[in-house]
């Protein structure tokens, strides 16, 4: 009798022992999104990244290797990016039972600049570039976890706390750095930035148009724009091709410089952002030989 109460309680903390220590599988688009869940979560939970460093959004595709994958994911959270729109249906028709959370939700987005990009679905996606933003973002997120792993929801509530906390005190701190450049004008190749312009009260001008690269007249407009704002420095990112913008550098003899809007760190990133920004706009309000 002893031996099988034994084996009994045994068996039964083993149980207990396994419900424990079973992490979530989650996975996310991109990879800001993995920062701020990361935040979140147990450091034994896994986040898969869609998207992988380098690659470009524009041109991503799911891989077979990530679409079985995601047959063993408890959640997928997505935030809006037009990629989305492609690869959602499959998945929700090979998996009824993945649960798809949109961090986005209850976030005003606006549409690329009429003049800067026009698709046929024209909103901008890139909300992450938005520190106070990326705050409503993780609500979203530790309300899913509460809904996924309901015994752990307090748990969720005091790391979002924390999150909280550090983007407060990043979005004060970039708001510090760039408050004399209020209204000042920066150069892209491609409009990510209008929700972090918006934000600090500045005026992104891009390179890119219509989701394509300008030619003639189109080109000849921007390159006047750069000469009328003094713009000194040409922002690019690596997940695009940066041929056009070097081109319109040289012409202008300014420089090219990287800008990362998919960084793996988002609070470092956009403070490192911020503080390019400022140094560009600095070099702006000096007298210019072009």
């Amino acid at each position: 009798m002893i031996i099988r109460i034994a084996i009994l309680f045994l068996l039964l903390s083993a149980g207990c022992a396994s419900a424990q220590q079973r992490a979530l599988h989650l996975a996310v688009s991109i990879a800001p999104q993995r920062y701020l869940l990361q935040q979140l979560v147990d450091t034994d939970a896994s986040i898969d990244v869609l998207v992988r460093n380098g690659q470009n959004p524009a041109t991503w595709e799911i891989t077979p290797r990530q679409m079985m994958a995601l047959a063993q994911t408890d959640a997928l959270f997505r935030i809006g990016v037009p990629f989305e729109r492609i690869y959602l249906p499959k998945l929700r028709r090979n998996f009824p039972a993945l649960k798809i959370y949109a961090v986005h939700s209850g976030i005003k987005r606006y549409p690329f600049a009429a003049a800067e990009h026009a698709t046929a679905d024209n909103i901008d996606p890139h909300i992450w570039l938005d520190p106070l933003l990326d705050i409503r973002m993780a609500e979203n997120m530790a309300a899913a976890l509460a809904e996924l792993d309901p015994d752990n929801s307090a748990i969720y509530q005091r790391r979002l706390k924390q999150v909280r906390r550090e983007f407060e005190q990043l979005h004060r701190r970039i708001a510090t750095l760039l408050e004399q450049h209020r209204d000042g004008c920066f150069m892209v190749f491609h409009p990510s930035w209008g929700y972090f312009a918006r934000r600090y009260h500045l005026c992104q001008l891009a390179i890119e148009l219509h989701g394509r690269q300008p030619r003639g007249a189109a080109l000849a407009r921007i390159i006047d724009s750069a000469r009328a704002h003094h713009i000194g420095t040409i922002f690019v990112q690596s997940q695009f091709s940066r041929k056009t913008a070097a081109a319109v550098a040289a012409q202008l003899g300014i420089k090219v410089e990287t800008l990362d809007p998919l960084p793996q760190n988002l609070a470092a990133g956009l403070l490192e952002t911020a503080q390019k920004l400022s140094h560009a706009l600095e070099q702006q309000c000096q007298p210019s030989s072009h």
